[in-house]
């Protein structure tokens, strides 16, 4: 009996460092990235809700596109389509790499393009409750430190729950994401001023398309207003190899045409 308890004790203790040998902060989001940076060479075709506290409703829809086009290299053209008064609006960017980037907008009213300075990336997307940054593509992960919080469960999802702390000046001075394991994409997320809430969003519906995870239904809302933005995807296609032309400051002038 003594030896069988020995041999026990032995494997309990062997088993201790795997049953907590779990994945860093900065590994889960080596992993999200590596689905972002997959999903890069896309199109689609997405419904913005925009509502007020008051109950006001405005819909707009928009197309964006997306080309990888090196290791940390990639490029974003999103194009409104409605409402009349946003019609071929655009954002552009151009990633050379994921820490170097430029980012332009158009008016057609003003018949300009106009630059967006990378200080600003935090702003709002289009009067919208997301961010010029939550459509600029993947980030580079070294100007970010990560924590693991916990493991928790989030609406039946298995969620690795990760601090993230920009190392460079951003709007936000932190963030709290819930990262879902094994498909690593957000499913909800909060953005702190120091110790206040401003930000907060959810990611739900997500599909498995051309074997990438992909959230069709988005939320984000301003925690101070009330106001929230929601964001369906209609459709997306993903392994799309559009030319070089489309990227270009000249097609954000034209609408993508």
């Amino acid at each position: 009996m003594n030896r069988v308890l020995l041999v026990l004790l032995i494997a309990a203790l062997f088993a201790i460092p795997a049953a907590h040998a779990g994945m860093s902060g900065r590994e889960v989001y080596e992993k999200v990235h590596e689905v972002r940076t997959q999903a890069l060479n896309r199109q689609s075709e997405a419904t913005m809700t925009l509502l007020d506290k008051g109950g006001g409703i405005r819909s707009r829809s928009l197309v964006e596109y997306s080309k990888q086009v090196g290791p940390e290299a990639y490029k974003v053209l999103v194009v409104f389509k409605t409402p009349p008064d946003l019609k071929d609006v655009g954002f552009l960017v151009h990633a050379r790499t994921f820490s170097d980037r430029d980012l332009w907008a158009y008016f057609p009213e003003f018949k300009r393009v106009r630059r967006i300075p990378v200080s600003s990336q935090d702003d709002s997307f289009f009067g919208s409750d997301f961010s010029y940054d939550d459509f600029g593509g993947p980030p580079n992960l070294d100007e970010y430190s990560f924590s693991i919080l916990r493991d928790e469960v989030l609406d039946g999802t298995p969620c690795h729950v990760i601090e993230v702390t920009p190392k460079v000046r951003r709007k936000y001075s932190r963030y709290v994401a819930w990262v879902a394991k094994e498909q690593w994409v957000h499913r909800k997320i909060e953005y702190y001023q120091e110790k206040e809430l401003y930000r907060a969003g959810t990611f739900s519906d997500v599909r498995v398309i051309d074997g990438i995870p992909t959230p069709f239904a988005m939320r984000m809302e301003n925690v101070r207003t009330g106001h929230r933005t929601e964001l369906a995807i209609d459709s997306v296609r993903y392994h799309t190899d559009f030319p070089d032309e489309l990227f270009s400051q000249r097609s954000l002038e034209r609408a993508g045409k």
